[in-house]
């Protein structure tokens, strides 16, 4: 069984990369003072992600500017410490925070009761880093092909839905 982690309050939110466009892993990395976890995840589920928050920002007051922190980069070396499945995102207006969860994937074999969970808290400034941040690494990756917008694959210069 993996470990769980919870955190009232984060230092740092950040999403990343490991390797090359077409080939990428995709992970987020959670860092409290001077500990840092990261977790395997899904390109999707970082723009599923940044989505859901962006949308929940829009009811609410605007982010002070100076409340968002630069952009961090992944703190190498990146060891994931499972593979997220599941998420969930909440907002607590008591605190002005977001409360992100996540759980571990996990097979049919296993039971839901044992997979780990991620759970910890940001305020807008971060959310609102986390948003650029993800999108820009949207941007980053493969350009769609132009007829069927799955990822053009540049190595092989060629689509099946040409034919």
């Amino acid at each position: 069984m993996n470990p769980s982690y919870h955190f009232n309050e984060v230092a740092g939110f950040v999403a990343g990369t490991v390797g090359p466009r077409g080939q990428r892993t995709f992970y987020l990395q959670v860092r409290d003072g001077s500990s840092v976890v990261s977790f395997r995840l899904e390109k999707q589920q970082v723009s599923a992600l940044a989505d859901y928050i962006a949308n929940m920002l829009v009811d609410l007051p605007p982010v002070d500017i100076r409340s968002v922190p630069d952009l961090e980069a992944l703190v190498e070396p990146v060891v994931a410490e499972w593979i997220v499945g599941g998420m969930g995102i909440d907002y607590n207006k008591d605190v002005d925070h977001f409360v992100i969860m996540a759980q571990e994937l996990h097979d049919e074999d296993d039971s839901e009761a044992s997979a780990a969970t991620l759970r910890f808290a940001i305020d807008r400034g971060q959310a609102s880093a986390f948003i650029t941040q993800a999108r820009d690494l949207m941007e980053a990756g493969r350009p769609p092909c132009p007829y069927c917008s799955r990822p053009w694959e540049p190595a092989e210069n060629f689509c099946p839905c040409h034919n």
